[in-house]
């Protein structure tokens, strides 16, 4: 097996990671990310995460669908549906949901929803990649 999928490989309905990506939001986690976007304090109460952290791992989670390198990262959405807290366990996984060749480049876009433990739905979007070269 290849270490990326070529672009004939993937299809619309494909999910990536076949298990989502499970990560904890610790205070540790919360504090590092409000130091690298330069905050210090914590939003709402001190039992409250940024929303924008579960963005954080759409990185891991773009990894996790193997594309060849030289891709580009076209656009992004994002949208919060709820607070997060301290502590909190997320999952996040994708789907394909389109693909198409614009201007004889292969383009790729991706749903992706975070979950907390229960189910609920913390974060959604979609992401819309320019393949990279499969050879």
């Amino acid at each position: 097996m290849s270490e990326y999928r070529r672009y004939d490989e993937v299809s619309v309905g494909d999910v990536f990671p076949a298990e989502p990506l499970s990560f904890s939001v610790t205070p540790e986690a919360v504090d590092t990310f409000l130091s690298a976007t330069g905050n210090s304090v914590r939003p709402g109460s001190a039992q409250r995460a940024p929303s924008m952290i579960a963005s954080v791992y759409l990185v891991d989670l773009l990894a996790a669908r193997r594309s060849p390198p030289g891709g580009i990262h076209a656009k992004q959405t994002i949208r919060f549906h709820r607070a997060i807290g301290i502590g909190e366990r997320l999952e996040i996984q994708a789907k394909v949901v389109e693909k198409y060749v614009r201007k004889e480049r292969p383009y790729v876009v991706s749903d992706f929803e975070a979950r907390g433990a229960d189910g609920s739905l913390v974060s959604s979007g979609r992401i819309t990649s320019i393949w990279g070269r499969d050879q």
